[in-house]
């Protein structure tokens, strides 16, 4: 008798997980218990409804990757747009700046700054200062890790101190694309 009774728990929960695994609304029923045994009553059952589970999809990033690199120039002191596919929404997580800037008048503060727009929102601009090489002060760099949205971005010079007389930086976006619903 305790076999079968091992025996049919074991049919019952097996039968229970692949209802449930599939979607269907399962009945459960309870092994007989000594009273509904002896009196011969029927058997109870339960009603179980699966619930949809809250998932997070991790590997999101991994699936629209993205990264643009972008030249700035003295000569050419403009802001360079960076392309983002229609209907699309960049996430910047890292920005990484390198290059050289030097004056002849005294210390000069390469800037770059980096202006987004999103959902058609005026633009907020970011400020960014690589910091000098300790053994060349021409040279500077900077990688840092950020989450700058953007459905429009671009990217421009500035400095801080005296006028440069030659400034070349060169500045790496990385994140992912979001699909704009």
């Amino acid at each position: 008798m305790l076999k079968n009774k091992a025996a049919l728990r074991s049919v019952l929960v097996s039968t229970a997980m692949v209802a449930v695994s599939l979607g269907a609304i399962a009945q459960i029923v309870e092994p007989p218990r000594p009273a509904q045994l002896a009196t011969g009553a029927s058997l109870a059952t339960t009603t179980v409804t699966p619930k949809a589970a809250i998932v997070k999809d991790i590997d999101l990033a991994a699936r629209a990757p993205f990264q643009a690199t972008v030249t700035l120039d003295f000569n050419n002191f403009v802001y360079s747009p960076v392309p983002i596919p229609a209907g699309q929404r960049l996430v910047v997580e890292y920005v990484s700046i390198s290059g050289a800037a030097q004056s002849n008048s005294g210390p000069v503060q390469p800037i770059v700054l980096l202006s987004s727009s999103v959902a058609g929102n005026p633009g907020a601009t970011f400020y960014m200062g690589p910091r000098p090489a300790a053994t060349l002060p021409t040279q500077f760099y900077h990688s840092q890790p950020t989450t700058i949205y953007a459905d429009s971005l671009q990217i421009g010079p500035g400095y801080a101190g005296y006028t440069p007389s030659y400034m070349i930086l060169n500045v790496v976006v990385s994140g992912h694309l979001i699909a704009i619903p």
